[in-house]
């Protein structure tokens, strides 16, 4: 009876991981060697970058019952971690992350800080413009969101995605924007 519970078990958690949609994942590491000259001593340091990007694979519902489908195109989360090798032995220490969404030509980019995260908006391939703060507040879970655009209080749902709702002054009423986190 025992073996047979553990078999039900193992069942039920093989289907549920088999449920999961399907991902693309891209990561690249690139270490550069940065020479710091101080006075008549040469020291090297070296950068190593992590770029993970990661995407769902989505198809065309037009193509549902055709072998070749045409892939559709989904939104992008890519997080880059940098790290500095300054003390000459093997191990990095960790110096900043920030995690970005991409759909279309729109990027956002989520920076954490010591008081939460900044966050900057961007056309596709050019400099952020820093937009927004979001400060942690008392309330477990929210932030006080402070930007050019709009302030209001986030907080990240369920599914992740962090949520702004706003006063909006034109409309006379409270709105929400919500910042899509890819699985």
């Amino acid at each position: 009876m025992k073996n047979l519970l553990y078999l039900g078990a193992l069942l039920i958690c093989t289907s549920a991981i088999a449920q999961e949609k399907p991902k693309e994942v891209k990561e690249e590491t690139e270490v550069k060697i940065v020479k710091v000259k101080d006075n008549d001593k040469t020291t090297e340091k070296k950068v190593k970058v992590i770029t993970r990007e990661t995407s769902t694979v989505e198809l065309d519902d037009n193509d549902k019952n055709k072998v070749n489908q045409e892939r559709v195109k989904s939104t992008i989360k890519v997080e880059k971690k940098v790290m500095v090798d300054d003390d000459n032995d093997d191990n990095y220490e960790f110096l900043t992350s920030e995690t970005y969404f991409i759909l279309g030509e729109e990027k956002y980019i989520f920076r954490p800080n010591a008081r939460g995260f900044d966050m900057s908006y961007a056309k596709r391939n050019e400099e952020s413009i820093k937009t927004t703060k979001a400060l942690t507040s008392s309330n477990q879970g929210f932030y006080i969101v402070n930007g050019e655009i709009n302030s209001g209080i986030g907080y990240f749902d369920s599914n992740e995605n962090f949520t702004v709702e706003y006063y909006n002054k034109d409309t006379n009423m409270v709105e929400k924007k919500v910042y899509m986190r890819i699985e």
